[in-house]
């Protein structure tokens, strides 16, 4: 009786575990939910022009895109020392970086990107404001 109940049992671990692996593998990245990268590289470019009045900006636009897609579970690989190196030349005030919250948030919805996506992604970015806002 005691084998058939742990047997029994095991066979229901298995099994969850296997509904718990399908549905993992058909749940979609954030990334994904985004729109990949066409959107997500549309919004983080409309943003970052509306907000920035500076000529050369190709490169905030590609290592944010980049930034999002490695946060997001996206197939990218991020380029870590050069994001604070990008920042410390561009010396973004906290107002500048309110604006491209904005900016991307306006975007996002233009871009009918979901609104629990858009929201997961802000929370995902607010840290940043620490390493990207200079005083």
């Amino acid at each position: 009786m005691a084998y058939r109940i742990n047997r029994l049992a095991g066979t229901f671990i298995l099994i969850a575990l296997g509904a718990s692996a399908i549905a993992s593998a058909q749940t979609p990245s954030l990334y994904e939910r985004l729109g990949g990268t066409p959107v997500v590289s549309a919004f983080v470019a409309d943003a970052v022009n509306r907000t920035f009045d500076k000529s050369d900006l190709q490169l905030m636009k590609d290592l944010l895109t980049e930034r999002i897609c490695t946060l997001t579970g996206g197939d990218c690989t991020d380029g870590g020392d050069m994001k604070r190196a990008v920042h410390a030349s561009h010396h973004i005030s906290a107002a500048e970086f309110s604006g491209l919250v904005e900016a991307m948030r306006e975007s996002m919805r233009a871009r009918d990107v979901p609104l629990a996506a858009r929201n997961q992604l802000l929370e995902i970015l607010a840290p940043m404001n620490r390493d990207v806002v200079k005083l």
